[in-house]
């Protein structure tokens, strides 16, 4: 008789029980108006004014922009993809020629000050970093150039808006810093901000620091919601 495989049950355990909860958060957010979008992103719609157009801000929004096509789609958004990844940029041109208006994107990256840094693109993997540690940039063959960066309230300067209904962040582990320097006046612009946080993703970084972070938010008066202790909507 084979040995059983205990370290598959235990995946497999692990796998059921990160589902259910993922199931069990939601129907209960869902009594609170938040919304969910594949692959990942949970968003509040409720507090949207009748016949007001949502202003999203997609950073790190990757090549499908998934979450800026389902707002535009379903909500009629006007969106600011932001990504700084030149092998994206053919298919966000097909997106801007497909939305005309709805659809800006922006080739920059999002950092604690405005400037120029070094862009690590992975050649394998969708995902490049800012972050020379992270995984991908660690394992990946890359390529590296420079790109412009903003903080969050220059970019609203940048493309000419004082407030957005949304912000979402997924900066591949560049969230830290930026977040250890923001503070809650530098978020009021924004009416809900999602950010996928990277602790398993570099190595500087563990869930102890987006724990922290998450609290930090929380202590300007946001409250947090996460279908999985990864990624996370913060409201007001």
């Amino acid at each position: 008789m084979k040995p059983i495989n205990t370290a598959f049950f235990t995946r497999v355990d692990r796998v059921i029980r990160r589902n259910v909860k993922k199931f069990v958060r939601l129907q209960q957010f869902k009594r609170k108006g938040i919304e969910y979008c594949p692959p990942n992103f949970i968003f509040s719609p409720e507090k949207w004014k009748k016949d007001h157009v949502p202003v999203v801000i997609d950073v790190g929004c990757g090549y499908k922009a998934e979450l800026s096509v389902m707002m535009i789609e379903r909500y009629g958004a006007k969106v600011f993809a932001v990504d700084p990844t030149l092998k994206h940029r053919p298919a966000l041109a097909n997106l801007c020629d497909k939305y005309k208006s709805r659809f800006c994107h922006i080739p920059f990256a999002i950092s604690t000050s405005d400037g120029t840094q070094t862009f690590f693109e992975s050649k394998i993997n969708e995902s490049g970093s800012i972050m020379p540690d992270h995984v991908n940039i660690v394992n990946d063959e890359t390529i590296s150039y420079e790109v412009k960066v903003l903080t969050p309230l220059s970019l609203l300067a940048h493309v000419g808006i004082d407030s957005a209904d949304m912000l979402k962040l997924d900066i591949e582990g560049a969230e830290y810093d930026l977040l250890e320097n923001l503070s809650g006046n530098q978020l009021l612009p924004f009416g809900s901000i999602f950010i996928e946080f990277h602790h398993h993703a570099v190595s500087r970084y563990c869930e102890a620091d987006t724990t922290r972070l998450v609290d930090k938010l929380c202590g300007f008066g946001l409250k947090a919601f996460s279908l999985d202790d990864h990624n996370y909507l913060f409201v007001r």
